[in-house]
């Protein structure tokens, strides 16, 4: 999904979603440097391979389309001052703590507990009317967190799975620009079908 200019913004669905795996040409990827290894499934339409893949991050951006997982270094919590934390140690942790930004401007809903790779999971969608930037964390821990870390962003949807990864949670979102798209189901729907695809190794 070349990563965006301004990558803590991470809006922008480029037009029409493609299909989920199940309808669209599909081949699994094996990560090859995050820190969770993993298997997944993946769309045709993000491209053959990911545009990044390091120990923390680890992302498809192709067409406006954009499917990311990451492992938070630090984070910035609304409210902190400005200053990047640790992040949440464990997965209820970190579910908390999302729900913790309903204070601050972010709107939750959809919100359902589930499995991923046999691991429990939260999958919800946020939206806010104000920018968050580096609330879902950065992948490195000298990111500008207006620059090279991620969450919530006005005029987008974000569809946010929460999983109980091996050893740390691992937070995973597709977002859609809602000014361009209307229906964002179809790019919901691929995102999730993409996770039921998804094995820890």
């Amino acid at each position: 999904m070349a990563l965006l200019a301004v990558a803590g913004c991470d809006g922008g669905a480029g037009g029409a979603a493609e299909p989920s795996p199940s309808t669209a040409a599909s081949r699994s990827y094996t990560s090859q440097s995050f820190g969770v290894p993993l298997t997944i499934t993946v769309p045709t339409s993000l491209g053959s391979r990911p545009v990044s893949d390091t120990r923390t991050f680890l992302t498809w951006v192709k067409s406006g389309n954009k499917v990311r997982f990451l492992l938070p270094v630090v984070v910035y919590r609304p409210g902190g001052g400005g200053s990047p934390e640790n992040p949440p140690t464990t997965y209820k942790g970190y579910v908390a703590y999302l729900h913790e930004q309903s204070g601050y401007h972010a709107n939750w809903r959809d919100e359902k507990a589930t499995t991923i790779g046999g691991r429990a999971a939260t999958l919800l969608t946020g939206s806010t009317n104000e920018p968050m930037d580096g609330s879902f964390g950065c992948p490195t821990a000298e990111g500008d967190p207006d620059e090279d870390c991620y969450g919530l962003q006005p005029d987008n949807d974000f569809r946010v799975a929460v999983i109980d990864a091996p050893g740390r949670p691992l937070v995973a979102w597709t977002p859609v620009e809602t000014t361009q798209v209307v229906d964002t189901a179809p790019a919901f729907e691929r995102f999730e079908g993409m996770l039921r695809t998804l094995t820890f190794r």
